[in-house]
């Protein structure tokens, strides 16, 4: 194990601050829309936001973890590569995207057209396949456990 870099030596992480407080804000958006879900209606119901509050929680653990280790130089000498990394921002376009689509399609063929979708952003062989799997998959998933079998409403 290396010892961390001088102090002198480091640059200021300003991509991964970046990205660790606007993971942050998301988180915490997110578990602010988590609340504004209405409650159970029966006694030991706990509602249709609690698994949605602590996913929001838990993003907003990891934040601040990532935030800290940033702060603390974890990553020293690693360049933040943004610029370079055009499929990050696709990525970030494809889900923003089926975020949008949401009310139109439904929230499982959503993130299911957005998951087949950024799953041929990866290189590799047969790649329509492995979307079109990824796809059908990701939709069996929200629509027979999530919705069927768990009863949760999905939008």
């Amino acid at each position: 194990m290396t010892a961390p870099a001088p102090l002198a030596d480091r640059n200021i992480p300003v991509s991964e601050l970046a990205a660790g407080a606007l993971c942050i804000a998301a988180s915490g958006t997110f578990l602010a829309l988590a609340f504004a879900l209405p409650d159970g209606h029966s006694r030991g119901d706990v509602g249709p936001g609690a698994l949605p509050e602590q996913i929001g929680i838990f993003g907003l653990l990891c934040s601040a973890i990532y935030l800290v280790l940033t702060l603390r130089g974890a990553f020293p000498g690693v360049k933040g590569k943004f610029a370079d990394a055009p499929r990050a921002l696709a990525s970030f376009a494809i889900f923003a995207l089926g975020m949008i689509v949401v009310p139109w399609l439904g929230l499982a063929l959503s993130l299911a057209t957005a998951a087949a979708g950024l799953t041929l952003l990866f290189q590799g062989d047969r790649r329509w396949l492995r979307a079109a799997a990824t796809g059908i998959t990701l939709w069996l998933i929200a629509t027979l456990l999530f919705q069927r079998l768990l009863g949760l409403p999905l939008p």
